[in-house]
């Protein structure tokens, strides 16, 4: 039996502290959103690994910041824990931790480390259809969070017990500071199957096999020599690949993450031994800097929200600046780096990592299907802007959601804000979620940036679908031909508007005159506005405000307005009408049995 000395414990400590680094980073990105007393107390208590060294020293201080970590991963696992200023604090504790164990890893050792950490990451959520084990709760959800905790705990006793020695390749202080841009990639977008499913237009355990090839195709270049060559080759691959997925939303996001994903581990090898600068004062040591940098930098390029101008092009300048500082740091080696010891274990993991698509869709529960039977030409729909599964405590929810579209009995549901990889919504992949839980056809029509969307659900057949964006650019509808048991055809349109009034001038095209349309949606228009007189003008007529006892309800809580609705053509009438009491979203489901006369 090979003896666990304190070198070959830090490699496999630096992979689990990358992967609490990455959970409690997407739930502090969740809850806090892009506050900036967020983002400013992440990068406060990262920086506390700086004093912590200067006042234990760096064999002492390494320990603690691993328990600290494992602490912090264990606190934000507890439901009621999840405050905004806890989730920033644990976030900045693992984020210290993990430049700690960086510090005392070479630089080799590191890379590979964080990449083995990206995929299981990614791993660990394929069985959990997408969801973080911080969000899933339960025996599975715990589950994870204990084994984290008792690695980070069991490595943290044993380095105290045997602390590691300087390495022979040692980080340096600027290159920590890079992996908080490093992980800001890696996490929400190119370890995040929800954003590459979406982008790229495949299934979810599809998304997850392109992220799980790229780690093995990394670990695998880890155990080889370099050529010299390589220097300019990796840079570039990693650069093209991010470009790809954050320009390219079709089938060559795919490919372009596996390259990105291969290619990075190979940029981080070289960009890590970045030092300060000699004029930086660092009189509490360097440490304290790169966990500030490494939060800011972190911050910078995760947070904001969707995939904008901002967020492409800070992501393409925090990959352009990693492989700027690999090629100019790779010009100074006197030697290409050497292949890494450990080859055979390490690529045998990432190997593993393959096979968990497949046997995640292979353990997936059988789905419960929506109601079908609409004899009678009647059917029930509900629109609700589920505000991306996040509830008004902050917390991600998709089960609430899947408990009121499941109690709504209805046959169509439609739903706004439905995110897809979305960083402040932890990655999660609503529509897959919902698919797997659900026995149903969907139609999805998704918004500029392919994070966010309308999602129509329905267990009747779909006979045509056609989706396409608003004037503007940056919002989708969708028009759904669907036929009832009877042999109708119920034309249902469904958008999230904004207030200007050619988007609903197009919304009243695709509804075409049909006596028989229903509109519905979050029209971010209030009774009176010209968006809603011009619906009124052509004819059509709201649910709502045909029950005496809702036409004064808000449909939104935060702040109070009324703007979701669901509007009939002439041949259409109302019954039923429901708004649904719900802490799941700012918004309330509004839910009516629609009869075609």
């Amino acid at each position: 039996m090979i003896p666990m000395t304190p070198e070959r414990a830090i490699s496999p400590l630096t992979a689990v502290t990358t992967v609490a680094a990455l959970e409690t980073l997407r739930v502090a990105g969740t809850v806090t959103g892009t506050s900036m007393t967020g983002v400013l107390l992440l990068v406060c208590v990262a920086a506390l690994g700086g004093p912590l060294v200067w006042w234990l020293g760096s064999r002492a201080a390494l320990p603690l910041g691993l328990a600290a970590a494992a602490v912090a991963r264990l606190v934000v696992q507890v439901p009621g824990a999840r405050t905004s200023f806890v989730a920033a604090v644990a976030a900045g504790v693992a984020l210290a931790g993990l430049v700690l164990v960086a510090r005392r890893s070479s630089l080799g050792s590191v890379a590979r480390a964080v990449a083995l950490g990206v995929g299981a990451d990614v791993a660990l959520r394929l069985p959990l259809s997408g969801l973080d084990p911080v969000w899933r709760g339960g025996p599975a959800g715990w589950t994870v969070a204990l084994l984290t905790v008792a690695a980070l705990g069991a490595g943290a006793a044993h380095l105290r017990r045997h602390p590691v020695p300087v390495p022979a390749e040692p980080v340096g202080d600027a290159g920590l500071a890079l992996l908080g841009p490093a992980l800001a990639l890696y996490g929400p977008l190119l370890g995040s199957p929800a954003l590459l499913a979406a982008r790229a237009g495949v299934p979810w355990d599809t998304a997850g096999l392109w992220i799980a090839a790229g780690t093995g195709l990394a670990v695998l270049a880890l155990t080889r020599p370099l050529p010299a060559g390589e220097r300019w080759v990796s840079p570039a691959v990693a650069t093209g690949g991010v470009a790809v997925v954050l320009l390219v939303p079709s089938w060559p996001a795919g490919p372009g993450v596996l390259l990105a994903v291969a290619a990075l581990p190979l940029v981080l090898r070289r960009a890590l031994r970045l030092p300060l600068p000699s004029a930086v004062p660092v009189p509490l040591g360097g440490t304290a800097l790169a966990g500030a940098g490494a939060a800011l930098g972190y911050a910078l390029v995760a947070l904001p929200s969707g995939l904008g101008a901002p967020h492409i092009a800070l992501a393409l300048l925090a990959v352009a600046c990693l492989g700027a500082a690999a090629v100019v740091l790779a010009r100074s080696e006197p030697t290409a780096p050497a292949a890494l010891p450990g080859a055979f274990r390490s690529v045998v993991l990432a190997a593993l990592f393959l096979a968990l698509p497949p046997l995640a869709g292979a353990l997936r529960a059988a789905p419960e299907p929506l109601p079908t039977d609409t004899a009678g030409g009647m059917y029930r729909l509900m629109t609700w802007n589920v505000h991306h599964a996040v509830d008004r405590d902050g917390r991600l929810d998709p089960e609430a959601v899947l408990d009121v579209v499941r109690d709504s009995g209805a046959h169509v549901v439609v739903l706004q804000e439905v995110p897809r990889g979305l960083a402040t919504a932890g990655g999660l992949d609503l529509r897959t979620w919902l698919e797997r839980r659900l026995d149903l056809s969907t139609v999805w029509a998704p918004a500029a940036d392919r994070t966010t969307g309308n999602l129509l659900l329905t267990g009747l057949p779909v006979l045509d679908a056609v989706t396409g964006e608003l004037p503007g650019g940056d919002r989708s509808a969708a028009t759904v031909d669907l036929r009832l048991t009877d042999g109708e055809t119920a034309r249902v349109v469904t958008a999230h508007t904004g207030p200007d009034l050619p988007q609903h001038e197009a919304l009243l095209r695709a509804v075409d005159g049909d006596p028989h349309a229903v509109l519905a949606g979050d029209l971010n228009a209030e009774p009176g506005s010209p968006g809603i007189d011009a619906y009124l003008a052509a004819g059509l007529h709201s649910a709502q405000d045909g029950a005496e006892d809702l036409a004064d309800r808000d449909t939104a809580v935060s702040p109070p307005r009324r703007v979701d609705w669901i509007l009939g053509g002439q041949d259409v009438t109302f019954g039923d009408v429901r708004l649904t009491d719900t802490d799941a979203s700012d918004h309330l489901p509004l839910t009516a049995t629609v009869y075609l006369d």
